[in-house]
């Protein structure tokens, strides 16, 4: 059999509607996919013997109340996701990262200061508990002064302090150098200084710290103790290090918030010029 072309075609002339299939019985029902239905099912000693549907609009159902009671959500379409501008994400993500956009707006660049180790208020005395705390610390001072440097040292002391009762008071005797290295994961990943956004490695870290494994699921722990939940509605731009968000600034080097302020003004000069560029398309 040769093959035909539409010139060829015996039935070129025809409306294809003549020749359309009639729609059987448990359709005919649905009009169109936003057209509400109500559905009739007869049963004679349990076996349905009969079903069939008409619209809402046109059966005694409507305007009974317990009809909007039923509606289910997929019958609703989700709104149209609103395409969002490179430069909104990363204020988003930024705010996060920070603590919101009043500590994103006020924030500067100077050095946290050389600060001691506080003990909180419920680690007293010299007992059991507050040795664990100091141990943590030495930990730590001796991590920031082979690795990292001040600031590093002033900000794991500082994360330390704030959940130190949390991750080292409990009833379980908490392994003094496991939470230093939680915290260490936790301020070294918000300050980029870890991999993969930094150069210092867990590897490297497991060995000066004379560790098997490295501890990150208590790292994440401290985040969760430090930090403030993610929201849904935000995500880390991929163009942006990888970095771990406290939502809170005095944790973060000079080095970090010089950083988060570049990304700033660059936000802001990208806002500038695209209300630019919509004031020019309207004129």
């Amino acid at each position: 059999m040769g093959s035909s072309s539409w010139a060829e075609d015996p039935w070129v002339g025809e409306r294809y509607e003549d020749y359309a299939v009639e729609p059987d019985r448990w359709s005919t029902g649905y009009r169109s996919p936003r057209e509400r239905t109500v559905s009739y099912v007869v049963l004679v000693d349990g076996r349905v013997v009969d079903t069939w549907y008409e619209p809402l609009t046109e059966s005694p159902w409507l305007g009974d109340p317990r009809v909007e009671k039923v509606e289910r959500l997929w019958r609703h379409e989700p709104p149209p996701k609103k395409e969002v501008a490179p430069w909104r994400a990363t204020v988003d993500w930024l705010e996060h990262v920070v603590g919101g956009p009043e500590s994103l707006d006020q924030l500067t660049s100077d050095p946290l200061p050389d600060e001691e180790l506080t003990l909180p208020a419920e680690a007293v005395g010299d007992g059991d508990v507050v040795a664990r705390f100091r141990r943590s610390g030495e930990v730590l001072d001796g991590l920031a002064g082979v690795y990292f440097d001040g600031e590093i040292r002033t900000a794991f002391r500082r994360a330390l302090a704030a959940v130190g009762v949390d991750l080292i008071g409990g009833r379980v005797p908490e392994d003094p150098v496991q939470a230093a290295a939680g915290v260490c994961w936790a301020v070294g990943r918000a300050n980029g200084v870890l991999a993969p956004a930094g150069r210092v490695t867990q590897k490297v870290l497991c060995a000066q710290l004379g560790l098997a494994s490295f501890p990150a699921a208590k790292g994440r722990t401290v985040a969760r103790l430090l930090g403030t939940p993610q929201p849904p509605w935000v995500s880390r731009p991929g163009t942006l290090p990888d970095i771990e968000p406290l939502s809170r600034t005095d944790l973060l080097t000079s080095r970090t918030r010089r950083e988060i302020i570049a990304l700033r003004d660059a936000t802001v000069a990208a806002e500038a010029r695209a209300a630019a560029q919509r004031q020019g398309s309207d004129a």
